[in-house]
């Protein structure tokens, strides 16, 4: 008899691709500029399979929960030396995840992110269309 366990995980987040150039350490300090946040770096990276390349692929993370509004802010480098965390949005260098309260126009959120001097573009990600979107369950 085989048993089968039913993985079912609500993706009930935001997700923001985001194109730049630059380091993480520089659009986390932007991110938290424009959109008054205190996103900090976590001493663990993500660690993530990727069965491709047969290799374990490292992202860094920032993160930043408001205690007043009980959302929580998590940017992660999509890129590393192994490969993406999320292969088939390659054009977004970072991806910023806003989980609990959508109590502001998300439109207004993505254009601050877009004025930001060296960030080429910034755009919503539909999760439940990912095929890696289990790679964001952390």
């Amino acid at each position: 008899m085989k048993y089968y366990l039913d993985d079912t995980y609500e993706y009930d987040f935001l997700l923001i691709g985001i194109s730049c150039h630059e380091k993480d350490y520089r659009i986390s300090w932007a991110l938290n500029q424009k959109l008054s946040l205190q996103l900090v770096k976590e001493k663990e990276d993500l660690e993530v399979f990727i069965n491709k390349t047969n290799e374990l692929s490292l992202h860094s993370v920032y993160t930043y929960k408001n205690t007043e509004t009980h959302n929580e802010f998590i940017l992660i480098n999509n890129r590393s030396s192994a490969g993406f965390l999320i292969p088939e949005k390659q054009v977004a260098d970072y991806l910023l995840i806003v989980k609990e309260n959508f109590d502001f126009s998300s439109e207004l959120f993505l254009k601050k992110i877009k004025n930001i001097n060296f960030v080429l573009t910034a755009f919503k990600i539909p999760v439940e269309q990912l095929k890696s979107k289990e790679n964001l369950i952390f």
